[in-house]
């Protein structure tokens, strides 16, 4: 039984990383002009260097580049 939950428990992870890489390429390639254009044009080293947090907070950044923002935010 606890192998079972193991086992999902690392399946998921894997979806959301994957989701999660995806996410990064798409923001990586273009996607950032949309939530910073200075980040836009920073050169592939600093891209690169974000990716691991694109991967980490994709749900964050997908809400934030369609324009949904917390209440605090809103001002």
């Amino acid at each position: 039984m606890p192998e079972e939950i193991a086992g999902r428990i690392v399946a998921a992870f894997a979806i959301y990383s994957g989701i999660g890489l995806c996410a990064a390429v798409i923001f990586v390639s273009g996607g950032l002009r949309v939530l910073d254009p200075l980040a836009a044009s920073a050169p592939w080293r600093v891209k690169l260097l974000i990716t691991p947090g694109i991967i980490a907070l994709w749900p964050v950044l997908l809400f934030r580049s369609f324009g949904l923002r917390p209440p605090e935010d809103r001002q």
